[in-house]
């Protein structure tokens, strides 16, 4: 197989609700069930909880991790933070047989997280909005993901002339009008996860990253989402709007042949 910087690449096998593993006990892995080589799984995690749930959670986090939350100035984003944080611990903690409390994270400098202890060779990355979080997982190789509610309310002309390369800006024109707001989300998301996966942030020029190859067919935006694309020497991979009910999603990694699954969090 050949595959070109901005060319399709079909070698992957997605499945959005994936039940291939049967240890899956109370919202938790058992030790000797792993994630395995070739996997890519993305967790769906609902933020709404109980005051009680959102206490539980809040005990599992690091001093760090609890100052953070008391620094969202309003109540129910400080809840959601809590509840994406924990469930992180509780993923990650479900490979690993220890306890979410346990775990120590590292950042880098431009603030992606990564595991400092216990030494594993699990990659993961995360991202909320509104009600929802995706957390993803894989070994021994970068990852970045990016999740978006889909919304109506975004200047996406003003926005994407100032994000979005020329080729972007000439595929989100030619979307019809009433589909224009998730073409921008479906760029938006898939840039992101680029950004997250290098570990670079915003400290990289989003117009330099471009993912025009993701919307070749503007009269299809949402059935692009089951394609898979190498864009920068990184594998994109759009998620339809069914893997995070009401979100534009993308997952980034490195690799062909890859198990892709998503599913919902029970934790």
């Amino acid at each position: 197989m050949h595959t070109a910087e901005g060319q399709r690449c079909g070698l992957f096998r997605v499945d959005e609700i994936s039940l291939r593993r049967e240890a899956y006990i109370s919202g938790h892995y058992l030790a000797d069930n792993m994630l395995l080589q070739d996997a890519v799984e993305l967790w769906v995690v609902g933020l709404n909880a109980s005051p009680e749930k959102i206490e539980s959670a809040f005990q599992l986090l690091s001093d760090d991790e609890q100052r953070r939350a008391g620094q969202f100035r309003f109540p129910v984003h400080r809840n959601r933070f809590v509840m994406s944080r924990a469930n992180l611990r509780r993923i990650l903690a479900g490979y690993l047989d220890i306890e979410p409390a346990a775990l120590a994270f590292a950042y880098s400098e431009f603030g992606k997280p990564s595991l400092a202890a216990p030494q594993t060779d699990i990659r993961f990355n995360a991202s909320r909005s509104h009600d929802r979080a995706l957390i993803a997982c894989t070994r021994e190789r970068e990852i970045g993901v990016d999740t978006e509610k889909i919304r109506e309310d975004l200047d996406v002309d003003q926005l994407a002339q100032r994000f979005f390369s020329l080729e972007e800006n000439n595929r989100l024109r030619a979307v019809p009008a009433d589909m224009r707001h998730q073409a921008f989300l479906h760029f938006w998301t898939c840039k992101e996860a680029i950004l997250k996966a290098a570990g670079m942030g915003l400290s990289l020029d989003p117009v330099k990253i471009d993912v025009s190859v993701a919307l070749e067919n503007p009269a299809a935006v949402l059935a692009a989402a089951r394609e898979q694309f190498i864009v920068n020497g990184w594998t994109l991979i759009p998620l339809r709007t069914t893997a995070v009910e009401g979100h534009l999603s993308a997952v980034v990694t490195k690799g062909i042949e890859l198990n892709v699954s998503v599913r919902p969090w029970a934790g």
